[in-house]
């Protein structure tokens, strides 16, 4: 009796770590930035990440509500998988528009022999890594910087670090893995963006993630994390699956960001 009740929950948690990849989690989150110009005041990110081929969120109506509201939609890595169509994934990014742009960063999915290789989409002026770029509204500007995978790609912090230092305004910066977080100087940008450890997509209950895949201290996997004197750091779980189609307790999800002026007296005491 008691082998058959445990034989039932093992089916049981296996089969919901197969369905648990297809329950898409919509997640809000409102980041104060030191310095907002009053026109980019509610500006609205849309931030995608570790898709690996899936496209059901491109059908889910949350997601397309959403993206018409979106200002900005920052993709952080990893778009293909090799079980799944590249042409289809390839058709929804092209459908990808917003005001202020969209923006991609590569991931270490995205490199093949060494070089970024995501076609048949050609991201064009859409590719952030390594560059600074404006986006403006009502004359007022937000920088917008990106970084390469850390491992499979090239990134140059020091040349995007230089180039933020001598720009005014706010900035964020984007980049495939939470590790970005640590740079030195990546206190110039109020926001980073991430993706990468797909919240462990497997935890343990009352363990947490046995695989994190990122250096940030203290346990972090996923979500937000603030601490006093850096950028508020947001790592997203990714909407696809790597190595096996599993997850658990590790929900895809698709993140919506609200940029808000920071009151100029909120690091009083």
């Amino acid at each position: 009796m008691v082998f058959a009740i445990i034989g039932g929950l093992l089916i049981a948690v296996g089969l919901y770590a197969f369905w648990e990849p297809y329950w898409i989690q919509a997640t809000e989150h409102t980041v104060e930035i030191a310095g907002l110009p009053e026109p980019l005041n509610g500006l609205t990110i849309l931030h995608l990440s570790d898709i690996h081929g899936r496209v059901g969120v491109f059908s889910w109506r949350r997601f397309q509500d959403w993206l018409k509201d979106a200002d900005i939609v920052a993709i952080t890595g990893d778009l293909y998988s090799p079980s799944l169509s590249r042409a289809r994934l390839a058709r929804h990014l092209e459908t990808l528009h917003a005001p202020l742009g969209v923006f991609y960063i590569s991931g270490n999915h995205d490199y093949r022999r060494g070089r970024l290789a995501v076609e048949p989409w050609d991201p064009g002026a859409q590719l952030l890594d390594n560059r600074v770029v404006p986006v403006e509204r009502d004359g007022a500007t937000l920088w917008m910087a990106g970084l390469p995978d850390f491992v499979k790609g090239r990134p140059d912090w020091p040349a995007v670090s230089r180039q933020l230092a001598s720009l005014d305004g706010p900035a964020i910066l984007l980049a495939h893995r939470p590790d970005a977080w640590m740079l030195p100087g990546v206190e110039r940008v109020g926001l980073v963006l991430a993706g990468h450890t797909h919240g462990g997509q497997v935890t343990i209950p009352g363990i947490g993630a046995p695989l994190r895949h990122n250096r940030v201290p203290g346990g972090y996997v996923a979500g937000r994390l603030e601490v006093a004197g850096k950028p508020v750091l947001i790592t997203s779980r990714g909407l696809g699956t790597s190595e096996l189609p599993i997850r658990f307790g590790a929900r895809p999800e698709v993140i919506r960001i609200r940029l808000v002026r920071k009151p100029a007296d909120s690091g009083r005491e």
